[in-house]
């Protein structure tokens, strides 16, 4: 995929990415700043590159000539491939094991409670 590269995009200012954090917040910050700068599907492709080190660099470099026809298709593949790092996933049933500490206060349990719900995606009320 071929990008025009116009003068007017940025590079990502995002940490490099090498494997060891969660490869869907990388890519999640990477949209969000693509995203801003509102640019075209080959120019997410040709930059992404630029947002990654050590061995994300050498997998990226290593893909076949071709392979890859779309941002979605890049993400789908780099997620595949760094799907080791990615970090637990935490579902309503991890909300069950949070009990109170003998000797905490109320509020204090409740916050940390709340603390913990918000970490969970689609969490439903019930």
């Amino acid at each position: 995929m071929e990008a025009s590269r116009p003068q007017s995009v940025r590079m990502p200012t995002i940490d490099p990415f090498d494997g060891i954090t969660d490869p869907h917040d990388h890519l999640d910050l990477y949209k969000i700043h693509m995203y801003a700068q509102d640019v075209d599907d080959a120019t997410y492709c040709c930059y992404f590159r630029a947002t990654l080190k050590g061995i994300t660099q050498k997998w990226f470099n290593g893909l076949p000539n071709g392979s890859i026809t779309s941002f979605h298709r890049l993400a789908k593949l780099f997620s595949a491939h760094f799907v080791a790092s990615e970090r637990e996933r935490k579902s309503g049933i991890h909300l069950a094991k949070i009990q109170r500490a003998k000797g905490e206060d109320l509020k204090d349990y409740v916050m940390r409670f709340n603390r913990e719900a918000v970490l969970i995606p689609n969490l439903q009320d019930e």
